[in-house]
Formats: C-alpha cells, sequence, structure tokens
C-alpha cells in the first residue's frame, strides 16, 4: 500500500498532538501536590477529592497522548473525540477561573513547570482544538476490533498508573518541634492551627534571600497576610547576630515575624534542601512552593476559601 504525502503529514500531526497531552500530563506531576491544590483551590473539592482527580486527570491527559502518539483512534475516531472534548472542558474551566480570579494567577494547566495565566491556556487550547478537528476530519476511521479494543485497554491501564506511582496521602509538618520547651527561641504564634505560610530559611542561602524579599513586599501590601520565617540556627550567638543582621539589610523583611529552631530539628522538618515553604493548614501541607510560585492573589484566595 502506498504511503502518501497525506498520510504522513496525519501521523505527524497526531504524534505532535500525542507528545503534547503527555507533555503537559508530565507537568502536572512535578509537584502533583500543585495540581492537586490547583484542583482544591478552583474546582471547591475537598482534598480527597482533589487528589484522586488528579490522579485521573494526568493519567487521562497521558492516555489519550500515548494513542494520539501511536495513532490508534479506536472506532468512530473516539480517542480523538475524547481529547477534544477534554480540552473544550478544561476551556470552560479556564474561563470561569478568569471571571472569578483574573489573569494574574497560574491556571495550573502546565503545573507548576510552565506558569500559566488563563488567557494565555486558552489561547493555547483555541490551537489544540483546531488541530484535534482537523485531524478528525482528515484521519481515517478504524475499522479493527483489535485495535478498538486496545485503545480501550492501553487508556485504562495509563489513568491508573498515577493512582501507583503517586500514592494520595495526606502530609504534615512536625510543628510540635518547634514548640518544645528545649528550645533557644520558641513561636510567639501559634501556627499549629489555621492556615499559615511558613518558610523555614538558611541566613546564607541566596535563594532564601529573593523569597524573602518577594514575601516582604506580599506583607507590606497587606500586613494581615500569616507569613512566619523560621530560621536555622547557626549555634553561634555572634554569627547568628552578624548574619541576621546582614541577611536583613539584605531583605529588608523585618515586617515578618520569625524564631531560629537548631539544625537538627530544622531538617527533621524542612528536609536538605531551603527554602523551604508551605501552605499549612492545621499541619497538614496544603502547598509546598519555589520562589517562583509565591504569588500574592493565589495566597490571598487560598486564605479566604473554605
Amino acid at each position: 500500500m502506498k504511503f502518501t504525502l497525506k498520510q504522513f503529514l496525519i501521523y505527524l500531526l497526531s504524534a505532535l498532538l500525542g507528545c503534547f497531552f503527555i507533555f503537559s500530563a508530565y507537568t502536572k506531576t512535578e509537584p502533583i501536590q500543585f495540581f492537586e491544590y490547583t484542583l482544591y483551590a478552583q474546582l471547591h473539592l475537598s482534598q480527597n477529592t482533589a487528589a484522586y482527580f488528579a490522579r485521573f486527570f494526568i493519567g487521562l491527559e497521558a492516555g489519550l497522548g500515548l494513542l494520539l502518539l501511536l495513532n490508534i483512534y479506536g472506532r468512530g475516531k473516539w480517542v480523538i473525540k475524547m481529547a477534544f472534548w477534554l480540552i473544550v472542558a478544561f476551556s470552560i474551566h479556564l474561563a470561569i477561573l478568569y471571571f472569578n480570579a483574573g489573569n494574574d494567577v497560574n491556571c495550573g494547566c502546565m503545573g507548576s513547570m510552565i506558569p500559566m495565566t488563563p488567557v494565555v491556556s486558552i489561547i493555547k487550547n483555541i490551537a489544540l482544538l483546531c488541530l484535534l478537528a482537523l485531524l478528525l476530519k482528515k484521519s481515517t476511521s478504524e475499522s479493527s476490533n483489535t485495535l478498538h479494543w486496545l485503545a480501550s485497554i492501553v487508556l485504562a491501564i495509563v489513568v491508573a498508573v498515577p493512582f501507583a506511582l503517586f500514592p494520595s496521602q495526606s502530609k504534615t509538618v512536625a510543628l510540635s518541634k518547634l514548640y518544645n520547651p528545649a528550645n533557644k527561641e520558641i513561636p510567639q504564634i501559634e501556627l499549629r492551627k489555621g492556615k499559615h505560610f511558613v518558610g523555614f530559611l538558611s541566613l546564607s542561602c541566596s535563594h532564601c534571600r529573593e523569597a524573602a524579599k518577594d514575601l516582604r513586599k506580599m506583607k507590606a501590601a497587606d500586613t494581615s497576610l500569616p507569613i512566619y520565617f523560621v530560621f536555622m540556627d547557626p549555634e553561634n550567638d555572634t554569627v547568628k547576630t552578624d548574619m541576621l543582621q546582614d541577611f536583613m539589610m539584605d531583605t529588608k523583611a523585618n515586617n515578618i515575624p520569625y524564631n531560629f529552631l537548631a539544625q537538627d530539628p530544622f531538617r527533621e522538618i524542612a528536609g536538605m534542601y531551603v527554602p523551604a515553604m508551605f501552605w499549612l493548614q492545621d499541619t497538614t501541607i496544603i502547598r509546598k512552593l519555589n520562589v517562583p510560585d509565591l504569588n500574592q492573589k493565589e495566597f490571598q484566595l487560598w486564605l479566604k476559601s473554605n
């Protein structure tokens, strides 16, 4: 059977769309907690329900992408149609998000790896819909029962994969270590109840200073924001005083309350890498953030959510 240029272009288009769907699914896993939070905050789901749907949508997007990459569409081209209507559903959600929250939030469509505003993501989706419509029109229908059922089985298996790779579990922070009577310093604020932003920082870390500068601006714009710093204690009072003075002169973050914590319990809570920054609700991690994720409006929306 002669392989025409038209068939090649159709296969190429399908493969490119498949690669994009797979990449989009991957970005939502880096980290998956961000996509969980996106569903939790934007759809007003419970944390458990958001965790379930996060894995389902990642698997569905990856499964459809794999089938498009392999040019397997199922009887009636249901794979292409499902991909099309999935993008339509995402676009409707983006439109609602835009009217409710504006255009200066990360919609979460590409996770935290590639922050996108609702408008940019809608434009991306319009392009995808046009390409999927073209593929639907130009590709040939499958008559093979084998390929039809293979598509269903592959999709079911791939949808199940994220549930196995990313078992859902509530993650908590052992904030009780901050209130150990043996500590040199104990927070004057009760961080174990309610919603708080807690940043675990090192005075010598350049990324921590960058985070502190952004958070200082957020706090200055809205003094009610419950932001708190925990610094790793250098365990030398003279060194600590000099380093703290230099840190504050550089960041101007004097408007944010803080305390020091000994190195061992600090690492037990924060891990080996700083800055370690969390949105916490009653010691449960709602979202772990990197410096580029710091966004005042998103934080305020979360504080107001139930």
